[in-house]
């Protein structure tokens, strides 16, 4: 697997609720261009593990990025599962999401990521980073070590402002981990990879009490070729979560399969 792949998949498990997690990623092109832009597709959507939205709706995630240097990224991120439903477990969600991110070494990066969230009932002015508030900023740290020939990732991600308060009203600095490891199995044109991501201590944010596995499986991705000149990267993935989500029937659900499609437009 592309050293780009995993830097870009760790993005989207650790960065944007988005971020979440589809690693679904085109392989880099040449010369690569400063600008990407387009639209991921994916059932459902989880975000660390944990169902944003409902586990039984389709979520749209466009995106779109900018490199200023071959180090600073500046990038903007959303979702929404197009409906207006307000019943309990099958929640409407929109997301906004910026981040900026900065390449410190060939294996380490940092990412500041600003998360605007929006549920039925639940909305706050975008800049509004109180305990009432639907805004939250994250700080993540991103280890790669396939520069090194080590085929591992590594990702801390912190809440450092907005809603994360404790039951005492002082913030809570929830925190989620994640390590990963990929391999790529070169006749099948299929990539790897198996991660486990926990929250580490009690958060109201993450809705756990102690520390939990909230996003434990594996991903497997490729691209599907219709022609030399087209091409879909799909990926399917199961996930555990020791804590659960609760699905549309009520149910507390620990097991998982998601999967995706992504299309580029630039």
């Amino acid at each position: 697997m592309k050293k780009t792949v995993i830097i870009l998949a760790l993005i989207l498990t650790g960065g944007y609720s988005f971020a979440q997690e589809n690693e679904v990623i085109a392989e880099e092109s040449t010369p690569e261009s400063k600008l990407a832009i387009g639209v991921d597709v994916v059932y459902p959507y989880l975000w660390r593990g944990i169902a944003l939205n409902s586990t039984d709706k389709v979520a749209f995630q466009p995106y779109a990025s900018y490199a200023f240097t071959d180090k600073l990224t500046l990038g903007v991120w959303a979702t929404t599962n197009l409906t207006n439903d307000a019943t309990e477990n099958n929640l409407s969600y929109n997301e906004l999401d910026v981040y900026v991110s900065y390449q410190v070494s060939p294996v380490i990066s940092v990412m500041l990521t600003d998360y605007y969230y929006e549920t039925p009932g639940s909305k706050s002015s975008f800049f509004n980073y109180g305990n009432t508030s639907n805004q939250a900023i994250d700080l993540s740290v991103l280890f790669d070590f396939s520069e090194k020939g080590v085929p591992v990732d590594f990702q801390w991600n912190t809440l450092i402002a907005g809603n994360d308060f404790d039951d005492n009203d002082k913030r809570n600095y929830s925190s989620y981990s994640e390590i990963g490891f990929s391999h790529s199995i070169e006749s099948a044109g299929i990539d790897l990879r198996a991660f486990a991501g926990a929250v580490v201590g009690s958060s109201g944010y993450y809705v756990t009490d102690g520390f939990k596995f909230t996003n434990v499986g594996l991903n497997v991705a490729k691209e599907i070729k219709f022609s030399e000149s087209f091409s879909l990267p799909v990926f399917v993935k199961y996930t555990y979560n020791e804590n659960g989500n609760v699905n549309t029937d009520g149910e507390l659900k620990h097991n998982f399969i998601s999967g995706g499609i992504s299309f580029t437009i630039q």
